[in-house]
């Protein structure tokens, strides 16, 4: 199924360069009209992985590499095969499959300092003597999925935009997030949500003022850290009636030995976002903590005994 839509979209942008580069609606005051249902469910990693040698793949090597990266994301599963995640390609941007999302440095790495090496690193394990220890995405409290940059999940990889002239909002299906950018000056901003602007017909937005607390953007294949010191500039633009180029370019000296971009495709979608209903019936932080106390119990019955 991947290698029969690389082609196709292979074959479209060959047949016809350029032929839908203006190819798509406007709004009433001319703006590229980026409203809609869109898709972005990638299995490509942020950095290019050992066995790829190139930014662009031909159709084997792409075929090749998805077999692999997907074999790998079956082979973490203790349950079985990932037979519900909805990731069914490697990223395609102008009709040609990408080994990575890094398309600047060459090398498709990020540019890591010893610092950002050391943040990078696993975390500390949360506690579990009680609630307050658990991490807020068991409580469905999560903004990874709200703020820059946009990022693939396992599942739930649509997002709505609805725009107008003064604001652009983008809508995840994941956590039902909605992320409400402002488009002009001295309309107010949530904290890190970022700014937007327009130059020419790319939508460019820049986040920054990220918390201390916010130290690293994880998702499948991909992470990388920030600090408050970070920036992050993403830019839309439409390319066709059915994609837009989405890329976006982080700073931090403290971090990174030189900016870095990484660029992926949005797709139309004709599918409807729907209900994330995380914390209903998520049993999770109080099976962990009875666990926890049964461990405990059989310790002590264990020392008892002794």
């Amino acid at each position: 199924m991947f290698l029969n839509r690389s082609i196709v979209l292979m074959v479209a942008a060959v047949l016809a360069p350029g032929a839908l580069a203006q190819d798509y609606p406007r709004t009433s005051d001319g703006k590229p009209d980026f409203q809609g249902v869109w898709s972005s469910a990638w299995l490509t990693p942020l950095e290019r992985p050992p066995q790829a040698t190139s930014l662009i793949l031909s159709p084997s090597e792409a075929e090749a590499l998805f077999q692999t990266l997907w074999a790998e994301r079956d082979a973490r599963d203790p349950l079985g095969p990932l037979e519900s995640i909805d990731v069914r390609s490697l990223v395609i941007v102008d009709g040609r499959a990408r080994s990575s999302l890094i398309v600047d440095p060459a090398d498709g790495k990020l540019p890591l300092t010893a610092a950002a090496r050391a943040r990078r690193g696993p975390p500390p394990l949360p506690g579990l003597d009680g609630p307050e220890q658990r991490p807020p995405p068991e409580r469905c409290n999560v903004t990874s999925n709200a703020v820059a940059p946009l990022f693939v999940l396992p599942a739930g990889n649509m997002r709505q935009i609805v725009q107008t002239p003064d604001h652009f909002m983008a809508l995840a299906e994941t956590y039902g997030i909605a992320r409400v950018i402002p488009l002009k000056d001295g309309v107010p901003a949530p904290a890190a949500s970022g700014r937007g602007r327009w130059e020419g017909d790319t939508l460019v937005i820049e986040t920054s003022g990220f918390a201390e607390t916010d130290r690293i953007r994880v998702a499948p294949y991909a992470n990388f850290p920030i600090s408050p010191r970070s920036k992050i500039v993403e830019r839309f633009q439409r390319t066709s009636r059915d994609e837009i180029l989405y890329s976006f370019t982080v700073e931090d000296s403290a971090l990174y030995t030189a900016p870095w971009t990484a660029e992926m495709s949005l797709l139309r979608s004709d599918e409807k976002i729907y209900e994330w209903a995380c914390h209903e019936g998520n049993y999770a932080m109080s099976n962990m903590l009875r666990g926890a106390r049964l461990e405990e119990q059989r310790a002590a019955a264990k020392d008892k005994r002794k």
